[in-house]
């Protein structure tokens, strides 16, 4: 029987889309999933929104029961919400995976001003949940969705090639990629105050107040494909803190439920984590050894300093380990064959 897979983005416009949309596109058809809409060149966007809308409802409705059909969440497009709509309804029918990129409810709260993207609208379907870690997993338990159903990713993939001299140097260099606008990533204001660290910097958005920093180094923005065999440093860091102390603001509380996907970026890339000692992941990086933990950015300095280039190394070695895997897609792979086992039970 045949699997299917429901992505807007083609082959030809992969860029258009998020890296780990596309990434998770590309596994999916790996493991053998078919996209269930058919590829049309119409340039008008209400035509194509019309004609993907219309399309996803008829095939979904004469989809042979026991079929297998993969959808990232949340919805971006209107199609994918008439898409989710109706595999909720034929739920009992069809075996319905669900890759969870984001929760509205959690980064922005419940009364978000997008409740069709609300993940709590399917809590009464049966649908499969991949959530990012077993903390999502257990808010999702909470919350009131069947333990069964639910399957730990553990950390996201991100595809990619390097080359034999990326990855990091024994050093006191931090890197900081991502979004660096002011409103996502203001503790970047107060990187001065940690002089003793030169932070290079790789996104769009800086702020020319952060560039002035005598400590900080801007490289510009580059395409999520290119960034992980151009940023250079000693670790990354995962720091969505509005400021240098842990887990304040939404973003920064953001981190005890989800993985962020530079994460994965620095893994592939062979860099070691610097991470908040509450976020989601750090129990992850900890016991694989694959970076350390502060409560505070200004703790960086002093941990740094403690760390022999022996040691260094030793975290290395595990970073191209798990590195190997994430560029190659392992997790998502596991994760989905797994749900696939439970869902034939």
């Amino acid at each position: 029987m045949k699997k299917y897979y429901i992505n807007a983005l083609q082959k030809e416009n992969m860029n258009a889309g998020s890296k780990a949309v596309n990434d998770a596109t590309e596994i999916f058809e790996k493991m053998g999933y078919e996209s269930l809409l058919s590829k049309v060149n119409i340039k008008n966007i209400y035509l194509r929104t019309l004609f993907f809308s219309v399309q996803v409802m008829i095939r979904i409705l004469f989809l042979p029961k026991n079929t297998k059909v993969v959808s990232n969440f949340p919805p971006i497009f209107f199609f994918e919400r008439i898409c989710l709509y109706f595999l909720k309804k034929r739920s009992k029918s069809l075996k319905v995976f669900i890759l969870i990129h984001d929760i509205y409810e959690l980064r922005i709260g419940k009364n978000n001003s997008t409740p069709y993207r609300n993940l709590l609208n399917f809590k009464n379907s049966n649908f499969y949940f991949i959530a990012h870690n077993d903390k999502m997993v257990s808010w999702l338990v909470k919350e009131g969705y069947k333990k069964n159903n639910i399957i730990d990713l553990e950390i996201f993939d991100y595809l990619s090639v390097i080359k034999e001299d990326a990855g990091g140097t024994y050093g006191k260099s931090v890197i900081i990629a991502g979004n660096l606008a002011p409103e996502k990533s203001s503790y970047l204001m107060e990187l001065f105050k940690i002089s003793e660290i030169d932070f290079n910097l790789y996104g769009p958005n800086v702020s020319s107040d952060v560039e002035k920093s005598k400590n900080v180094i801007y490289h510009g923005s580059f395409p999520a494909d290119e960034i992980p065999n151009i940023i250079q440093g000693s670790y990354g860091l995962i720091w969505d803190s509005e400021t240098t102390i842990g887990g304040t603001g939404k973003y920064g509380n953001y981190q005890r439920y989800n993985n962020p996907h530079k994460t994965s970026l620095y893994l592939a890339a062979g860099f070691p984590i610097i991470m908040w000692e509450k976020a989601a992941l750090a129990s992850f990086i900890m016991e694989h050894n694959l970076g350390f933990l502060v409560n505070t950015l200004e703790e960086i300095p002093s941990k740094i300093a403690k760390i022999k280039e022996v040691d260094y190394n030793r975290m290395r070695e595990n970073v191209e380990k798990f590195g190997n895997k994430i560029r190659m897609g392992y997790f998502l792979t596991e994760a989905l064959e797994k749900a696939e086992e439970i869902s034939n039970e």
